[in-house]
């Protein structure tokens, strides 16, 4: 499934994304501008022991997996839920790209074990 992303009305300046099929394939430039990160919610869904990785880029060129370095990197447990405020922001002055697998650091990984979703709200 493509990620979505949903601006509720003109009168409310932030927007969510839904992606509930995150891979190691990247999503570039998700919401089309730069901005801050103000939410991340993260389903990992494996089974087992097997830890997935959330990797954020700020960036709006291509993304590649284990060349283009990730600004944030979140360990998700396996068969867990993890939400994560940010109540300042956190700066993307480029854009927000993302990618997730089973690698943790700057190398590239194999694609989550199962199914992965996140959530962000992002203005």
């Amino acid at each position: 499934m493509a990620p979505t992303v949903n601006r509720p009305s003109t009168r409310v300046d932030y927007s969510q994304l839904l992606d509930a099929a995150v891979s190691n394939t990247p999503n570039n430039d998700a919401f089309g501008t730069n901005g801050k990160l103000y939410f991340l919610f993260v389903s990992n869904k494996t089974a087992g022991n097997t830890a997935n990785f959330l990797k954020l880029y700020d960036t709006k060129e291509q993304v590649t997996e284990g060349t283009t370095l990730p600004t944030h990197i979140f360990p998700i447990a396996q068969n867990a839920n993890e939400a994560f405020h940010f109540p300042e922001g956190i700066n993307f002055a480029n854009a927000i790209a993302y990618t997730a697998s089973q690698t943790g650091g700057t190398a590239a990984g194999t694609a989550p074990g199962a199914v992965m979703t996140i959530q962000m709200v992002f203005k």
